[in-house]
């Protein structure tokens, strides 16, 4: 007489583990970054341990994307459905982010109070380049995305400090428009949730009069930090339905790595209008 296994035996430790590292590989990533953004706002109110808690902010957010790396790299081993392609996506996307996280981490060092404004906003420049070639670099080339940061302009205006991707020049928001008074309020709703717009003709934010024709789709996430509002990444594409909710994980992870540099190069401009 043969034995069968009980099905609800024990189970093997190997799988035990392997359903622990997925959640853990899941929720990390969000976690760091929201603990990036914290250290970063402490960092703004604590004078003596500053660059301390502006160091420990670019490792929390570095950590948070080699996590997201990793987990993309291990589910597509783990799905036998996955394009080869896909994996490729992953490479390229870590060495695209790599040279801005460098910056970061050199950024934190910085002491807003001796460093130049001009300065340091290039170098923020620069890092959003690489994001945005980041954010191209995941996205399948079959979409024809374009991948964008925006930055607030004194005294209301959002501008468009860097982009990847579709050669469409994206256009500059005021915030005394009805279209820009309305992204500055999903902005200043203190969340880092991204938002994912499917299909504009049937789905759009109020007021909304981008190019209907050029992108049909797209996501916006907040670059915020200590309710301080600094930008907003966006991605768009023309074909409805391209980008899912995995790429509007990626733009809040994006958006959320850069918010610390914003906030060292807006300390800087405070400090020079203050001497």
């Amino acid at each position: 007489m043969s034995t069968q296994p009980r099905a609800d035996g024990p189970v093997p430790s190997g799988l035990f583990w392997a359903d622990r590292s997925h959640l853990l590989l899941t929720v990390a990533p969000t976690a760091l970054a929201g603990i990036a953004t914290a250290l970063m706002g402490w960092a703004q109110l604590d004078g003596g341990l500053a660059a301390l808690l502006r160091y420990l902010a670019i490792a929390a957010g570095a950590v948070a994307t080699v996590l997201l790396i990793i987990k993309a790299v291990r589910d597509r081993k783990n799905a036998k459905t996955v394009d080869e392609a896909r994996y490729d996506t992953m490479k390229e996307l870590r060495n695209k982010l790599g040279p801005a996280l460098d910056l970061m981490a050199e950024l934190a060092g910085v002491d807003p109070a001796y460093s130049s404004s001009e300065v340091l906003n290039q170098s923020l420049k620069t890092i959003a380049t690489h994001c945005c070639s980041a954010m191209g670099a995941m996205m399948p080339a079959s979409t024809d995305v374009r991948a964008i940061v925006y930055a607030v302009k004194e005294p209301n205006e959002l501008y468009p400090m860097a982009r990847f991707g579709r050669n469409d020049v994206p256009r500059t928001f005021s915030f005394d428009e009805p279209d820009g008074a309305e992204i500055l309020a999903y902005l200043s709703g203190n969340s880092p949730e991204g938002e994912l717009y499917t299909d504009t003709s049937g789905e759009a934010p109020l007021h909304y009069e981008g190019d209907r024709a050029r992108y049909r789709t797209f996501i916006r996430a907040p670059i915020w930090s200590s309710g301080a509002v600094f930008g907003m990444v966006a991605v768009d594409a023309p074909k409805a339905g391209s980008l899912s909710k995995g790429d509007v994980f990626l733009a809040e992870l994006i958006a959320a790595e850069l918010a610390p540099a914003f906030a060292i190069a807006a300390a800087a401009g405070r400090s020079e209008k203050s001497a």
